[in-house]
């Protein structure tokens, strides 16, 4: 009976997966019903629509012919005025270009001519069809071009050079790319159902019939400890003072945007690509954010409870194998040495809201069912422990290690089923499969096998995926100097590594009889190992996926902590060699930076954290030091093993009883050395910083109800106050001259701003040096409460460029000048990006005759060579207004290393396959490579955020933490965004379809889609 109701468990399982599904098919129409072609913003994720559809009219072409150089009648991406002056994150040609010039018709698509056609006299209509097939070009119905295989054109904007009249008739209608938004059909969810009816008769049933021995305790429970309450109040207290983990804010934005999109997919690059099968964390994150807000306190409550479990379920799984063992199963120094084991593996890699801490707690109870199955012979318990370690994958690849205990269940396992028949052989093995089946529920109700399969191909072609022989990573990783090496996240991993070396070098020896501990260490210690070799497995290699065997590496811990790794006759050689092993893994631990970016490393102890990107020595000065001793050097931790020897035997010759051994000794002072040391640098970090802005007077504030984070501190100069008036004209020299009248090479930084340039063309630059100056008219300075003079500078190479802003006292119309200030400019300004350079008014002068009535700005291009223009725009007056002033009702993206500290705004969505454009970006600075906070726009990572950059001009606001509190590194950045053109002129519909579950769309793979190549 059993193994029948397992087979038909297993048979629906897998129709689940193949069982069809309600695809959910946005479809766009432009322009919108009884209007006129309109040029809007359209910013495509994936960049490329499933189906693309465009009519374009002859009169509209013909309208742009008669210009002197044509036009283009529609375009999907922008084209810049100047190839040197325009940015983009890829090629223009990605997109359709439908142009017009000397009576010819081009269209080109994907950088590819499709099309080139005399543009006939009298009423006639282009049609431009791109899909999975290639693109084709009608002519009135007539087929005038193919291109099989051309991939349809990247969509960032629907733009038309041509007027309204001129454009009447002009339509497109696409399909975004939104392949992941659908629900389970009738006939799933009838099956989901009914699987999950025969999943939980499966397992009652096997646990009723396979309990194992009578008379042997499941569960032996433990006795309340005071770890307890230690475990709890630390763990409540580091939820407040933990650090921000790289990946908080990515996994936020993911469950945050599910709402919307319909689906978990990975909303900063790879296309917000569905992350299914491996999702139970980010629908656990998604409901509990739906319930109290996105807040990172809130989202700790998460991970709190997830290493509050994890606790609990060791504190049985220790008790219940000392009492299989017969040893003194209610020893104090059990909790004890589990409190500092625990404590060392969760404070590094437990308070984060990534899914190695879920993955943790379904470890955890594979190690207590994994002990239950042993000491009971109990196939029931294994089979619950074989769902557990299924639950496990279903949180992310990593959770595959959940299975190692199920390794040391194999001799007694193997042994009972010699003594069955074929039969019961059978029947195990399918009631295995089946209680595997959990995971389907998890990771195929809201996907189909073919989504999770294009969806695994996408993650393998945009992410670095790696072997198994590569492991190496991982530990280099953890090694290196730098953020992924801190030493609060090795000490755990090298201490768990030392410890298995030593059990190593002593598991040949007899270790007499009757020690349970020593049993209990051997059996850990193989599962530690098999974890590890079961972590290599994995295909990808991010130091935080350690945290995933924290468990199995907590109970290694402990048993060492409670005795020698070392069997009790070892010989004084090996001893001696296990010191020094221990005290080189310690010295190797202390040698990692005391760096904890993004934010969390304000106030911090150990060396000069205001480097912005320091080199390995300067880093190497950040690790953890006493009087100039750093803790990094062995010779510290072999005196201190050399001390407690000398004491140990002093201690012995004097009769008294010493079980503590100088190895034991030596792990025990460098697991409380480390979990004493990590607990107070961040005590003392947010005191030492106060009352500047900390994570952790953040969390303080949000438990006094000021939940907004960053919000609450950051300030930004924004206009406030009667502005400047103008009294004059500008004086213009050099190319400032000739640019005058022509477009500026980017969009002015407010609607209806002046901006003074001097981009032109090469084939307009009549003055050999392309330098020149502008000096704009006298501005009368209003009385205002304001504090700063703004003025926005862009330029396409900021080095050597000279901006000066000249203040003047008397008449507004005629000044006297009486003082000239030389703003810094910013570098590191993109050429799409207007910066924010400021002058405290107060500098110049307040009242009386000192006081500044006027100022004009002169701007000096001093930098030749194509491209290397100067812009200025109207300045403004501006004081210091909380962020709230420019993010309070509009769209935000707070990037992916911050948004769990931007609670209150409301976050750009990314659904039906369009990414909604920002008004703001709030971007994490604190020192941290660019290159990762490029990911959203990068398209060779399949950044979500690509075609918004292609249409977008940032303004960057001047801005601050306030109160500031003692110097750190930049906070981040606050950017306002304009556009050329207004976003969702358009219409967007739903199709839905039956599709069945084993069905797949066109891949996003290959070079040609966005010109990544397969790293491997």
């Amino acid at each position: 009976m059993l193994g029948i109701l397992a087979g038909v468990t297993l048979v629906l399982g897998v129709l689940v997966a193949l069982a069809p599904v309600v695809a959910e098919e946005p479809v766009v129409s432009w322009p919108r019903d009884g209007q006129s072609p309109t040029s809007t913003m359209l910013p495509l994720s994936p960049y490329r629509p499933l189906a693309f559809d465009a009519t374009v009219p002859c009169a509209s072409l013909r309208a742009l012919d008669s210009r002197p150089l044509g036009g283009d009648a529609l375009r999907t991406v922008p084209a810049p005025t100047d190839p040197s002056t325009r940015p983009s994150t890829g090629p223009a040609t990605e997109g359709l270009t439908v142009a017009v010039a000397d009576g010819r018709v081009t269209v080109s698509v994907s950088g590819t001519d499709v099309a080139t056609d005399r543009l006939p006299d009298g009423d006639c209509r282009y049609r431009v069809m791109a899909d999975a097939a290639g693109v084709r070009v009608d002519r009135d119905g007539q087929r005038i071009a193919r291109q099989p295989g051309l991939l349809p054109p990247q969509v960032a904007e629907l733009a038309t050079e041509a007027g309204p009249a001129a454009a009447a008739g002009l339509a497109v209608e696409l399909r975004p790319d939104d392949r992941y938004a659908g629900h389970p059909s009738a006939l799933k969810l009838a099956l989901l159902v009914a699987h999950g009816v025969a999943l939980a008769a499966t397992l009652l049933l096997a646990v009723r019939l396979w309990r194992g021995r009578d008379g042997q305790r499941a569960l032996v429970v433990p006795q309340r400890s005071w770890a307890d309450g230690v475990v709890v109040a630390v763990s409540a207290a580091w939820a407040v003072l933990g650090p921000v983990n790289w990946d908080d804010s990515w996994y936020t934005l993911m469950a945050r945007n599910a709402g919307e999109a319909g689906y978990l997919g990975n909303y900063i690059y790879m296309f917000n690509a569905t992350e299914a099968p491996f999702v139970a964390a980010q629908y656990v994150m998604q409901l509990w954010g739906t319930l109290g807000g996105w807040g990172l306190l809130w989202m700790r409550v998460l991970p709190l409870v997830y290493g509050l479990l994890v606790w609990v379920i060791l504190r049985f799984a220790l008790v219940s194998g000392d009492a299989s063992h017969g040893s003194h199963r209610h020893s104090r120094a059990v909790p004890a040495a589990l409190l500092v084991a625990h404590l060392l593996w969760w404070l590094p890699y437990g308070m984060m809201l990534r899914p190695e801490p879920l993955i943790a707690v379904f470890a955890a109870a594979v190690l207590l069912l994994a002990e239950i199955a042993r000491r009971r012979r109990s196939l029931g318990a294994l089979v619950l422990a074989t769902s557990a370690t299924a639950l496990a994958v279903t949180v992310s690849p990593t959770g595959i290690v959940a299975g190692a205990p199920l390794v040391m269940t194999l001799p007694w396992l193997l042994a009972l089923l010699r003594e069955r028949g074929w039969g019961q052989r059978v029947t195990v093995v399918v009631v295995a499969a089946a209680a595997a089946t959990i995971a389907v529920p998890v990771g195929f109700a809201d996907a189909s096998l073919g989504e999770v399969l294009d969806a695994t191909a996408t993650h393998s072609w945009y992410y670095l995926t790696l072997s198994w022989y590569e492991e190496i990573v991982h530990y280099n990783d953890l090694l290196i100097m730098g953020d992924t090496g801190v030493w609060g996240r090795r000490a755990p991993v090298l201490l768990t590594l030392a410890v298995l070396a030593v059990v190593a070098m002593g598991s040949g020896r007899q270790s007499g009889s009757g020690d349970a501990l020593r049993r209990l260490l051997l059996s850990s210690a193989i599962t530690m190992a098999v974890a590890l070799v079961l972590l290599a497995v994995t295909p990808t290699k991010w130091v935080n996926h350690f945290g995933a065997v924290g468990p199995a590496g907590t109970v290694v811990l402990t048993a060492a902590l409670l005795r020698s790794p070392l069997p009790r006759r070892a010989g004084s050689t090996v001893r001696t060699v296990a010191v020094v092993v221990l005290a080189l893994a310690t010295a190797v631990v202390f040698a990692g930076p005391n760096l904890w970016r993004p934010f969390s490393d304000w106030g911090q102890p150990f060396g000069n954290h205001l480097l912005p990107e320091g080199t390995r020595y300067e880093l190497s000065l950040l690790a953890p030091h006493i009087f100039g001793v750093y803790l990094r050097n062995p010779v510290v931790w072999l005196v201190f093993a050399g001390l407690l020897a000398a004491g140990l035997a002093w201690w012995r010759r004097r009769g008294g009883r010493a079980p503590l051994t100088t190895d034991r000794g030596l792990l025990v002072a460098a697991s409380v050395a480390s979990v004493t040391l990590l607990l107070a640098v961040f005590v003392y970090a947010p005191i030492r910083q106060y009352p500047g802005w900390t994570v952790a007077l953040s969390n303080v504030r949000a438990l006094a109800g000021q939940h907004c984070g960053l919000a609450g501190a950051v300030q930004v100069l924004a206009p406030q106050g009667p502005q400047p008036t103008a009294t004059g004209s500008p004086e213009r020299s050099g190319d400032f001259a000739l640019a005058a009248g022509r477009p500026a090479p980017l969009t002015a930084p407010s609607a209806g701003t002046t901006v003074w340039h001097d981009s032109v063309p090469p084939r307009a630059g009549d003055l050999a040096d392309e330098q020149g100056t502008v000096t704009t008219p006298w501005f009368a300075l209003p009385d205002s409460a304001a504090t700063h003079l703004s003025v926005p500078v862009a330029a396409g190479t900021v080095r050597g460029q000279q901006v000066t802003v000249q203040f003047g006292t008397g008449d507004p119309a005629d000044p006297r000048p009486t003082s000239t200030v030389e703003p810094a400019l910013d570098r590191s300004a993109g050429r799409d990006t207007w910066q924010q350079v400021t002058v405290a008014l107060d500098s110049q002068g307040s009242s009386g005759d000192s006081r500044a009535t006027a100022f004009r700005i002169e701007a000096r291009d001093e930098v030749t060579g194509d491209g290397s223009w100067l812009a200025i725009a109207a300045p403004s007056l501006t004081s210091w207004q909380p962020v709230r002033t420019l993010t309070r009702g509009q769209p935000v993206f707070a990037d992916q290393l911050s948004a769990v500290l931007w609670p209150c705004v409301d976050q750009v969505p990314i659904s039906d396959g369009i990414v909604t454009p920002p008004s703001v970006r709030l971007l994490t600075d604190d020192g941290i490579p660019r290159f990762v906070l490029r990911n959203p726009h990068d398209p060779l990572w399949g950044g979500t955020f690509v075609q918004v950059e292609r249409v977008a001009t940032y303004v960057r606001q001047a801005s601050r933490i306030h109160p500031a509190g003692p110097p750190t590194r930049s906070w981040g950045q606050v950017r306002r965004v304009v556009y050329d053109h207004p976003f969702g002129l358009v219409e967007v519909s739903t199709d839905t379809s039956l599709e069945p579950g084993w069905e797949r769309e066109t891949p996003v793979t290959g070079e040609a889609y966005s010109g990544r190549k397969f790293l491997g």
